[in-house]
């Protein structure tokens, strides 16, 4: 009976050495990626200079990278070692460097000149110089064959030069001028920074030449720590929020001391969710520690470094979430006081057309005669702009009133001609503040938005006052009449203006209602019927933000402004008219909405 087999145990080794050499060439498919390899090996040889040329010869396409970095280093002749290079596929020289000598240098495979497989059919790499000859190392795609021979030519750089072609019939359309440059802006971004290296691309078949200028990303930049320790060292971060339509594809990048890697982070397993996934972040993580995949230069090895990585992603996560939410809670403010002004343009125009003593609770004062520029007087209303005389149509506050129709063709703004506060006749109880808005317009009525600096002051009466940009909050402890002014200036213009806020004491059950149109406030109440109601003290109408229907009107700007504007509609009739019959308040809610509806 034959006896149980014995252990056995051994290295493993290729089987087919040309076959394993042909499987590395082959999994390194992108062109463009093959090209920043080339370059990658110039940077990493010191180069200061590197020139990336795509030009025609005898009717075939040549890409050619020359930099002035050290060259190839020598063999014990003196020469440059192209042997070594052509021999020792999977054992870079560069592995056999210090740790000081490997600051800054990348390649560590040795299979960085397979790339040329997905580029063209041969390449050539000269180097010398310096008193050493030239010599040339020659591949062809597909052979296992080199060869190594002395040229004649000489090298302007003293350093290498790389040429490779003619290029595949497959990558002819993918490697112009412009898709390198564009592709080494981003893939290169950081290493062009930190190493200062300059990168030219010359098109010669396109006439064009450009320098690679590191990638600039879209958008704002988020307030984090930059970096982030771990065991192995710190991972630094970039990260912007941007506009949805913004032009650049989201995304938030991986890194390797200043190499792309991926360009989606999203790529790992880890990484598949908030924020990550988020289309309105673009920026970079780089973790120099990390292990790249060799065949395709495009993954990460799964080791201690990637799992570093891991574990200080939900840090990261955390501060990402929590700017997000504080960064989208002041664009929700600023979008309400936009939203708020609009409808306050469109509620004045529409109560100065009602009859006056209808509408009483807002107390909107009806126009006046004259509208005087910066004047601020008493008979200066909101409302009434409408419908000044043919006289004041000069007026560039007469232009750009609220109740006017819109402009048909949206006009280039001029110079600053003069500023406007509303609320023109405000009233609050001592105590509580006063929020007024300030608005600049050349001399034809056209608002004004750039180049503004603002200052608000108190120029008669007790209060105090809290400016922010061109808007301030005015607040008096005791009753009287307060006088703010605002100036705005633009350059050597400047223009002011003055309202006079009555600090009064409410009469009975009248809360601080019944003076100036009201503010609106969200309010989240899951689950409750009710859409909006009026608070009197406040003089406020608070809308239930967690309502469906509130939610539904947000999927557009135009459809959001219309709801809250119904909302604003219904609790101004229901103010006003708190006794009538459903059908009367029906009728009062019609005829707001329709002298409303084209302004929202």
């Amino acid at each position: 009976m034959p006896s149980a087999p014995s252990t056995t145990t051994g290295t493993l080794q290729i089987g087919d050495q040309w076959n394993a050499i042909t499987i590395i060439a082959h999994s390194q498919t992108h062109p463009l990626k093959a090209i920043c390899e080339l370059t990658e090996n110039a940077i990493d040889a010191g180069a200061r200079q590197v020139r990336i040329a795509r030009r025609r010869s005898k009717g075939q396409l040549y890409l050619e990278i020359e930099d002035d970095g050290r060259g190839v280093a020598p063999d014990e002749s003196g020469l440059p070692d192209f042997q070594r290079i052509a021999t020792h596929l999977c054992d870079s020289m560069k592995r056999q460097l210090t740790t000081n000598q490997r600051r800054g240098v990348h390649g560590e495979f040795g299979i960085g000149l397979l790339s040329f497989w997905s580029l063209g059919e041969e390449l050539r790499m000269i180097s010398g110089g310096d008193g050493i000859p030239l010599r040339e190392l020659c591949l062809e795609r597909g052979k296992r064959e080199y060869e190594i021979r002395p040229v004649k030519s000489r090298l302007a750089t003293g350093g290498t030069r790389v040429v490779v072609g003619p290029l595949l019939e497959a990558t002819k359309n993918l490697v112009t001028g412009e898709k390198i440059a564009r592709y080494l802006s981003a893939e290169l971004r950081d290493r062009i920074r930190s190493t200062g290296v300059a990168i030219d691309v010359a098109d010669a078949v396109a006439r064009r030449e450009m320098r690679v200028v590191p990638r600039e990303f879209e958008g704002e930049r988020l307030e984090i720590p930059r970096r982030y320790a771990t065991p192995l060292g710190d991972v630094n971060v970039e990260f912007y929020a941007r506009a949805d339509d913004a032009a650049d594809p989201p995304g938030i990048a991986l890194c390797k001391d200043g190499t792309r890697v991926l360009a989606s982070v999203t790529e790992l397993l880890p990484f598949q969710h908030a924020p990550w996934d988020d289309r309105r972040l673009v920026g970079l993580i780089d973790f120099e520690p990390l292990k790249l995949a060799p065949g395709t230069r495009s993954g990460i090895v799964p080791d201690a470094a990637f799992e570093a990585l891991v574990a200080v992603a939900p840090t990261i996560e955390r501060d990402i979430l929590e700017t997000l939410a504080t960064r989208e809670q002041a664009e929700a403010e600023r979008a309400s006081r936009q939203l708020l002004k609009q409808v306050h343009k469109a509620f004045a125009s529409a109560l100065a057309d009602l009859p006056a003593e209808d509408y009483l609770f807002f107390d909107i004062p009806k126009q006046s005669p004259v509208l005087q520029p910066n004047a601020g007087g008493a008979g200066d209303s909101l409302a009434g702009r409408g419908a000044a005389t043919a006289g004041d149509a000069h007026d560039p506050t007469e232009a750009a009133d609220p109740a006017t129709p819109p402009l048909l063709f949206a006009a280039e703004p001029g110079p600053l001609a003069t500023i406007r506060i509303t609320p023109r006749h405000p009233r609050r109880p001592p105590g509580r503040g006063c929020r007024l808005m300030a608005t600049a317009y050349d001399a034809q009525g056209v608002e004004v938005l750039e180049g503004l600096s603002w200052t608000w002051s108190v120029v008669a009466g007790t209060a105090t006052i809290e400016p922010d940009e061109a808007s301030c909050v005015v607040t008096s402890p005791a009753t009287g009449l307060v006088a703010a002014q605002a100036v705005a200036r633009q350059f050597l213009l400047e223009a002011t203006d003055q309202v006079d806020v009555k600090f009064v004491e409410p009469t009975q059950g009248e809360g601080d209602g019944g003076r100036g149109l009201p503010s609106y406030r969200l309010e989240a109440e899951h689950g409750q019927p009710w859409r909006s109601r009026y608070d009197s003290a406040a003089n406020e109408i608070v809308i239930n933000s967690a309502h469906r229907d509130f939610l539904a009107s947000r999927s557009s700007l135009g459809r959001h402004r219309r709801y809250i504007g119904k909302l604003y509609g219904k609790e101004v009739v229901l103010t006003n008219f708190p006794h009538e019959s459903p059908a009367e308040v029906m009728e009062r809610l019609i005829e707001v909405t329709l002298r409303t509806e084209d302004a929202l």
